[in-house]
């Protein structure tokens, strides 16, 4: 990993990705555009933690007791939160962005939900409130944070109440049981994890961005096609067996490269290793489908074998070939020096001698 902040380094990924779409997808502009939102996001002062629960669960009043002051309002009434309230709250050095959000479970349905799971997706942190067990509902909402790899804690209120579970922070925003415990795990959590973490976060919607491009220029890619057709009537033409090979290598290559380009995925391949093996028995085959073969019918209808064979071992070829490259095409621009994936595996790999270290 280089020696700059974490933080920086996802901002240049995030520079060369749109440098790169603004040059050759402007087209697709509509696919790339959530990469400013993103670079936005990236470069805030404050962390944004939310809270997230079902209804009654005591979410806001867990605030108010971080908070210190009744700033979010509270009540005996079912889901007195109706839409997600932000605060900004000073934590020793830190600037922090509190926001509370409606029940999971709200009785005016999904349109509260909707609105609590858009303040979810731009969180650092989710503080994930229950009581004495997870409910079905959020059983599914914490596999969902796990899918959007959404950091969260989850945290057990009104533990004056209940008894405590096997996980979770036990606190009681009545008794104030827990909460400067809690506070100072947040006040941690924010020096020591929240760079990496919303760095992380950022690259993984970065790279489903990258995703969902490669999907979109992969519905408009005819290319295979053209040189599909151009080695056809190529080896139509040349004498056969070598020229037919000689012609194969440079057309496969032209095409790999091309396709590269097009996608914004560096040439060579990070899997240009195992692709190759796959071509140069390609090759073979062609040479060998080369050899002469019999002609069925007269001499002006006739078919040869050798055309038939060889016309198919090319076509299927070019199946395969793509077959083998779309999972590197369709992730879009993922491997390149900055790139989300590969930044994604450095990352990783960093925390992991971390751990095994520490």
């Amino acid at each position: 990993m280089s020696s700059l902040p974490i933080l920086d380094i996802t901002a240049k990924c995030l520079e060369e990705l749109l440098a790169w779409h603004q040059v050759h997808h402007p087209q697709l502009s509509a696919q790339w555009q959530p990469l400013y939102e993103l670079r936005d996001r990236l470069h805030q002062s404050a962390w944004h933690i939310v809270v997230l629960g079902q209804v009654s669960r005591g979410k806001s009043a867990l605030l108010n007791a971080l908070y210190g002051e009744a700033i979010f309002p509270v009540g005996a009434l079912h889901g007195t939160t109706q839409w997600p309230r932000t605060v900004r709250w000073h934590c020793q050095d830190q600037i922090v962005d509190l926001t509370d959000t409606p029940g999971l479970d709200e009785v005016a349905g999904s349109n509260r939900e909707s609105m609590t799971w858009s303040a979810v997706e731009t969180a650092d942190l989710v503080l994930f409130v229950t009581q004495d067990s997870l409910t079905p509902v959020e059983y599914q909402a914490r596999d969902r944070l796990n899918t959007l790899r959404i950091p969260h804690k989850l945290i057990l209120t009104k533990a004056d109440l209940y008894p405590p579970m096997a996980e979770g922070i036990a606190v009681s925003s009545t008794t104030g049981q827990g909460i400067p415990e809690l506070r100072q795990l947040l006040q941690q959590w924010l020096q020591q994890e929240a760079p990496q973490a919303r760095a992380l976060r950022i690259l993984h919607q970065a790279s489903q961005v990258e995703q969902n491009l490669g999907a979109a220029l992969g519905r408009q890619d005819t290319s295979a096609w053209s040189w599909l057709t151009a080695q056809m009537v190529g080896s139509l033409l040349l004498p056969g067996g070598f020229f037919d090979v000689v012609l194969a290598i440079i057309s496969t290559l032209a095409y790999i490269r091309k396709a590269c380009q097009a996608y914004a995925v560096p040439f060579p391949l990070p899997a240009f290793g195992s692709l190759s093996q796959f071509v140069l028995l390609w090759y073979a085959a062609i040479y060998l489908s080369s050899w002469q073969g019999l002609t069925f019918g007269s001499e002006l209808w006739g078919v040869n074998t050798t055309v038939v064979l060889q016309g198919g071992v090319i076509f299927w070829g070019y199946q395969q070939i793509r077959r083998r490259l779309d999972p590197y095409l369709q992730q879009g621009y993922q491997w390149g020096h900055h790139g989300p994936q590969r930044l994604l595996q450095q990352l990783t790999q960093t925390r992991a001698n971390v751990t095994a270290s520490g």
